[in-house]
């Protein structure tokens, strides 16, 4: 069997045609890019992240805008930020504390609705076991 070693580093450039399509701040669309460990996903994304700053980076900033960037772990948190020399424009951070970031607000309101539920389940609980 003969396998064929693939030499050509740009061989998914079409796919970062693909995200820059949804850079658009006229009409932006979300994208979710999945791939092996190794397969260029951070490259792609800091590339993508350029051509947002080259094209709209003056207008966001003079908006005071930012651009997000969610990733899985603080390790491509760390390498994001570097690649992209930690220029503010870029708002880079993990699922759990952009969810963290989004409702840290709240947290008397949840904790409130945490003490009320969890009353009326003991109080539901207490009532089955009584009958039985």
């Amino acid at each position: 069997m003969t396998v064929a070693l693939v030499t050509d580093d740009h061989v998914d450039d079409h796919v970062d045609s693909m995200i820059s399509g949804c850079l658009s701040l006229a009409v932006p669309r979300s994208f979710f890019v999945f791939a092996a460990a190794g397969s260029g996903k951070t490259r792609s994304l800091v590339k993508a992240a350029n051509h947002v700053r080259d094209l709209h980076g003056a207008k966001l900033r003079l908006l005071g805008r930012r651009v997000g960037i969610v990733t899985y772990t603080n390790a491509a948190v760390d390498e994001i930020k570097g690649r992209l020399k930690f220029d503010p424009l870029f708002s880079v951070s993990t699922i759990h504390s952009f969810i963290w970031d989004l409702i840290g607000g709240f947290n008397q309101d949840i904790r409130g609705w945490l003490g009320d539920n969890l009353r009326q389940e003991i109080a539901e609980l207490t009532a089955s076991q009584a009958k039985g």
